[in-house]
Order: structure tokens, then sequence, then C-alpha cells
């Protein structure tokens, strides 16, 4: 006859979940519970969270996150319809504050371009795959030509660096033949500092029948705007607003352009 345990047996526990002790720690849990796959994310909550990041940090990186992020800042033209480059200047402008800049000039803070631009703005113009409809950024003379062919969907264009267009007479033929007339659906043209002469400004107005918005007043010409070419430009768009005469001595004298603005 064995001896009689006068241990009881403990019943169970009538309380709630909610009140029992835990007795595990939130941080003890597997990683296999607390990890979630970035690349397991729907495609439209992928296009959510890249369309919010700076278009030049999805060149330089930020698409490279995993093969899904990838694929979606390569193969979707769609993401690329809009370019601006121009933040990424600003990030750049910062860094050069302490070069000697004269701030209250009239010409834009993104005149001069980081290193490297010409590279980033050619892969994004690569990945829009011919939907490109506005560009946002640097330019110049060979850009110029590779986005004429690659945008021929191009409605908006914002020139954000100095940019002299048709300095010789040369240039401005070549010019005209290959930029302007492979635009014919520009809309808006912006051009924040350089040259521009009045035949290129002739052709702009002759080639781009939908354009709606030429703002040039930050730019200068050497040559004197007609009459003729000023009733022209006034005509054919709504808000003009031309570049100001250079002096021929010494700097640059700048004259007050004339400027027509929409009316409501």
């Amino acid at each position: 006859m064995g001896i009689r345990s006068r241990r009881r047996t403990r019943a169970a526990s009538t309380d709630p979940p909610c009140r029992r002790r835990r007795t595990e720690d939130v941080y003890s849990f597997p990683w296999s519970v607390m990890w979630r796959d970035w690349a397991a994310l729907p495609r439209d909550v992928l296009w959510l969270i890249v369309s919010l990041l700076p278009q030049a940090d999805i060149l330089r990186g930020a698409g490279c996150v995993c093969v899904s992020w990838w694929r979606l800042a390569v193969d979707e033209p769609l993401l690329w319809r809009h370019i601006d480059l121009a933040a990424d200047k600003n990030k750049d402008k910062h860094k050069n504050s302490d070069t000697d800049i004269d701030s209250d000039s009239d010409t834009d803070s993104n005149s001069y371009p980081p290193a490297g631009w010409q590279a980033t703005a050619c892969a994004a113009l690569r990945r829009s795959a011919g939907h490109c409809e506005s560009f946002r950024g640097p330019v110049d003379d060979i850009f110029l030509l590779y986005l004429a062919d690659r945008a021929p969907l191009l409605r908006s264009l914002h020139v954000t660096c100095r940019y002299d267009m048709g300095r010789t007479r040369m240039e401005n033929e070549i010019f005209i033949t290959m930029v302007v007339k492979k635009l014919p659906l520009l809309e808006q043209l912006v051009l924040s500092d350089g040259l521009i002469e009045p035949a290129s400004l002739a052709a702009i107005a002759d080639h781009c029948p939908r354009l709606r918005l030429l703002n040039a007043g930050s730019c200068h010409t050497c040559g004197r705007i007609n009459n003729t070419l000023r009733v022209r430009l006034e005509s054919r768009i709504k808000d003009v607003r031309l570049p100001g005469l250079a002096g021929r001595c010494g700097g640059i004298r700048m004259m007050r352009p004339r400027t027509r603005r929409l009316r409501w």
C-alpha cells in the first residue's frame, strides 16, 4: 500500500486568456514569425512605395532592393512617364553651398547640374520606353537630340540649367531640324537661363502648334525680336515670356522682357 501524496492537483485556470500571465516575451518569437518578405508585396503596393521615392535615388540603387523592386523600376515604363531630376540637383546644391555663387542673381539656382547627370537622365529615358510626357532637369545639345528621339510624346520640357540654344547659324539649323520638328506635341517650354536667338523662337512657334506656355524670361538674346515675330508668338501662344536683349559691351545688360499672361 503506497504512500498517498498530499499534493493536490491544481485545477485548470478559469481566467480568460487576456488575464493570464504571459510567460513569453514578445521578443522571444522566432524570426520566421516577425520577418516579412518585401518581394512578396502586391504590385500595386510596390508601385505606391517606389513612386514616392526620388527618381534619381531609384536609378542609383533603390530599385535594387530585391528582384521585384528591380523589375518594377526597369520594366514599368509608366513609372517614368513624368521624369523630374531637379530634386537631385537640389541635394548637390547644399553640398556646394561654399562655392562662390551669387544668391541674388536672376538665374535659376540649379544652373550648375551635378556630375554624371547625363547618364542618369539617359537611363530614365530608356526606361520610359517612349512614354515620357514631361521632363524637368538639366540638358545640353547631345541630350536634347537623345530626348527628341526617345520621347515622341513629350508635352512639357523644363530646363533647369543654363543652356545656349542656337549660338551659331549652323547650330540653330541643327536644333530646328533634329529637335524642334520632332516635338509636335510640346505644350510647355520653360528655359531657366541661357541664350536663345529669334530664329529659334520662330521655329518653336512654327513647329509646335500645341504650345501654350513659353517661359524664356530669364534668358537673353543677341538679336532684337522684331514686332512681326513678337505678334506671331503672342497670337499663337497663350502665355509668352520673351527673353531680354543682351548688352554688347561689358557684362550682359538685361532689358525687361514683355510678358503676355494668360487671362482667365
